[in-house]
């Protein structure tokens, strides 16, 4: 091999690996580059996973509590309601029992408010215990300024009346029963104060 052969030949092999070195080095520039930018893809994707499981869970989170608390306040809603039936119940039963002395003086009363209601010519519908408790009352309340008739057909409730205006048009339920109906909702707030400590 001649020198001058040589020589080319190491040139040319000379700028061969130059070139090969260079384009070595700008690939070498290139994949950095392009893994640094995986990387930061990477990151913003996992960021963005992360975020969004920490959204699903805090809104799990926030549906168990809720669906707890819910349970919870229906569960003293029906033990509100167990109460307030118990104490309906014992009522009742004292209503059952009589007010004794008290009890002809209730009667004046609800037979008062039923004149209030109605008027002063009315229809009294009572048990067929209370009676001769209601012909007192309406004797002491008869008059010439009111016309009270004791229906002749008893009605079954603990006690109180219900009076009607003399052509059945109008009517006014004032027995026990329907006076702790219309109560319930106070009473029940009641109850719920006291359950409370409220």
């Amino acid at each position: 091999m001649s020198k001058a052969f040589a020589d080319t030949l190491g040139k040319v092999s000379g700028e061969f690996e130059s070139e090969m070195l260079a384009e070595l080095q700008d690939g070498k520039g290139q994949a950095l580059s392009t893994v640094e930018s995986s990387r930061k893809e990477a990151r913003v994707a996992v960021t963005k996973i992360l975020e969004t499981s920490f959204k699903q869970a805090d809104s799990l989170k926030r549906q168990i509590i809720g669906a707890a608390e819910l349970e919870v306040r229906n569960a003293q809603l029906r033990a509100l309601e167990r109460v307030v039936v118990e104490v309906f119940d014992s009522a009742v039963k004292e209503i059952q029992q009589g007010l004794g002395s008290r009890y002809e003086k209730s009667l004046e009363r609800l037979v008062r408010e039923g004149v209030e209601a109605i008027g002063p010519n009315a229809r009294v519908h009572c048990s067929s215990k209370d009676r001769k408790a209601v012909l007192a009352v309406i004797s002491k309340l008869g008059g010439n300024q009111s016309r009270l008739i004791l229906a002749e057909k008893s009605i079954d409730t603990f006690g109180g009346v219900v009076m009607s205006s003399m052509d059945g048009s109008v009517g006014f339920d004032n027995t026990f029963e329907a006076r702790l109906e219309r109560m319930k909702q106070t009473l029940r707030l009641e109850v719920s104060t006291v359950l409370s400590g409220n």
